[in-house]
């Protein structure tokens, strides 16, 4: 579960490529990956992070003097790690990693957040409040929700706003429920399982009758 490569300096760009590779895969049970005093050029680091988005196990890529990464390879980490395009990239993000290099204090603000939300929670709850501070920052409104199907949005709208929000995040949550009638209109529900129940009733009595 822990592969210490500190010190190794003799890999190829090729070598780290085919590595890459590896952590790409649904099987890997690597939790600790020790890469200090690898010296590895910025571009194949950007390709070992992006190796990892789908990645359910690393925990630890311990990586020297992190903070040393220019500015878009850090961003690189944090769209990794909370990829804000749309609701599902966001959920679709890495949840698990959640150490990148041994002082992470002089890592970026938001990069730390973000790991510390990984370490401090399951990857599903990780992933909720991703959601709910990248896409609702301002209370839920309906515009995340536009291009989502019709049969998974009372399903992503109920794990949305199940138990642990915030008081103030549960009002918002209320508000939003209220500006979206269409999903409570029982009555119209109703109306439309009676015609069916009708149609089926004719149906079978055309059935019985042939």
């Amino acid at each position: 579960k822990e592969l210490n490569l500190r010190g190794n300096s003799d890999t190829t760009a090729t070598g780290w490529e085919a590595f890459a590779a590896v952590l790409q895969s649904p099987v890997s049970a690597l939790e600790t990956l020790d890469l200090e005093s690898t010296f590895i050029a910025d571009a194949i680091m950007v390709s070992l992070a992006n190796s990892i988005v789908n990645n359910s196990m690393l925990k630890q890529l311990l990586i020297a003097q992190a903070w040393h990464l220019s500015p878009e390879r850090m961003a690189v980490f944090t769209q990794i790690l909370c990829n804000t395009a749309s609701i599902m990239h966001t959920y679709q993000s890495n949840h698990t990693l959640q150490k990148l290099g041994r002082i992470e204090i002089r890592l970026p603000e938001d990069l730390r957040s973000l790991l510390k939300l990984n370490k401090e929670n399951s990857e599903s709850q990780a992933a909720r409040l991703k959601i709910i501070q990248s896409h609702f920052r301002e209370g839920f409104t309906v515009a995340p929700f536009v291009d989502m199907e019709q049969k998974i949005l009372p399903h992503a709208i109920g794990w949305m706003g199940r138990d642990g929000s915030s008081h103030e995040l549960n009002q918002h949550f209320y508000g939003f429920l209220r500006s979206m009638p269409s999903l409570f209109d029982v009555e119209r529900k109703h109306k439309k399982r009676a015609l069916m129940s009708d149609v089926d009733g004719k149906k079978r009595k055309r059935e019985i009758g042939g």
